[in-house]
């Protein structure tokens, strides 16, 4: 099962600087190396996310594409509750046939930012998300943090319980100019073990692009989409 992807990252590549030579007719020297960035602020949330294609080739040479996107909606409810809204939408294609899709809308509370829930269907199965708890990112982003982000149930149309997930995330460094912040997710979808990482390329200010790189399991099989 295709489950949702929330978040994106851009990658960056920041400008080397050269250093002059030294003294007359010396040759100019090899540009410095720059340290990678080891903290930023946390992105804002919940990200606009303009349709983004990533690609992924299996063992046997097929290959495979993910396109993603995400854009605000207006207010609706949800669990009682007067939401904010998200409209995300996937698809995943195998040599360009598409074998699956997923079209969902997340609700949330703003000012703190809140995460609800998400209703959807999966290749037209519907389905219901329900956030039991969330723990949300530190301001500051800082490399080697890790922790909690929350967990989800997940129900089908009739109401009835058919698995959860739970996710956390990790900081890594990516370069002078960003840092990745990795978004693993793992539980069970009607007694299928699912698991998920999204990685996403954060600047010092929070800026964050569209999705680079995400780990999706696709028929039984973990591809690496960049």
């Amino acid at each position: 099962m295709v489950q949702k992807i929330r978040a994106a990252r851009l990658s960056l590549t920041a400008a080397a600087v050269v250093l002059a030579g030294c003294g007359g007719g010396g040759s100019g020297s090899n540009p410095a190396p720059q340290p990678n960035l080891k903290s930023a602020s946390m992105p804002s949330q919940p990200m606009d996310i303009p349709s983004t294609m990533l690609s992924a080739t299996d063992s046997s040479g097929n290959v495979y594409t993910v396109t993603y996107s995400s854009t605000s909606g207006g207010m609706a409810m949800f669990g009682g509750q007067n939401a904010s809204t998200s409209m995300i939408a996937i698809t995943i294609a195998e040599n360009g046939a598409v074998i699956a899709t997923e079209d969902s809308t997340a609700y949330y509370l703003t000012s703190p930012f809140s995460p609800l829930g998400l209703t959807g269907t999966t290749n037209g199965t519907a389905w219901t998300a329900t956030i039991t708890s969330y723990t949300p990112l530190p301001a500051t982003l800082m490399v080697g943090a890790s922790g909690p982000l929350e967990s989800v149930t997940y129900t089908d149309g009739m109401g009835t319980n058919i698995g959860s997930l739970t996710e956390t995330y990790t900081v890594t460094a990516d370069s002078p100019s960003a840092l990745f912040l990795n978004i693993d997710a793992a539980g069970s979808i009607n007694g299928v073990q699912e698991t998920e990482t999204l990685t996403y390329s954060v600047a010092s200010d929070g800026t964050v692009g569209a999705l680079v790189k995400a780990q999706i399991t696709v028929n039984g099989t973990t591809l690496t989409f960049t």
